[in-house]
């Protein structure tokens, strides 16, 4: 099952909005950048693999990666944000567990992730 493509950003105007006006936190494998906008319904996102990483079929397997990460995530991501994944220059030589562990964690930290529900005794 693939993401909607409405949930990506497209333009630069969003990634630099997020990059001013937002927070991140930063992993072994990622940085993640978060802004809140209590105006969407769900969350966008968007993913950021710089040359440094490699070749084309290096940045492409990573960012396929990272997209099944965030779907397998989808359910616990906080709707109303907008945020950037961008792929720190360890991230080609980890494993796909790795890489989901490290996205998780910081994705805890930063707040991206709904708490989960307390269950009853």
């Amino acid at each position: 099952m693939r993401l909607p493509s409405r949930l990506h950003l497209k333009e630069f105007r969003d990634f630099a909005a997020i990059k001013a006006q937002g927070q991140s936190q930063s992993g072994r494998y990622f940085v993640l950048a978060l802004l809140r906008d209590e105006g969407l319904e769900d969350f966008r996102f968007g993913l950021v693999t710089g040359r440094k990483l490699g070749g084309a079929v290096v940045r492409n397997r990573l960012r396929r990666q990272m997209r099944e990460i965030i779907r397998a995530s989808r359910a616990q991501i906080a709707p109303g944000v907008r945020f950037v994944t961008i792929a720190r220059w360890r991230a080609p030589q980890a494993g796909y567990a790795d890489l989901q562990k490290d996205w998780l964690h910081v994705a805890r930290r930063l707040g991206l992730l709904l708490k989960p529900a307390a269950s009853a005794p």
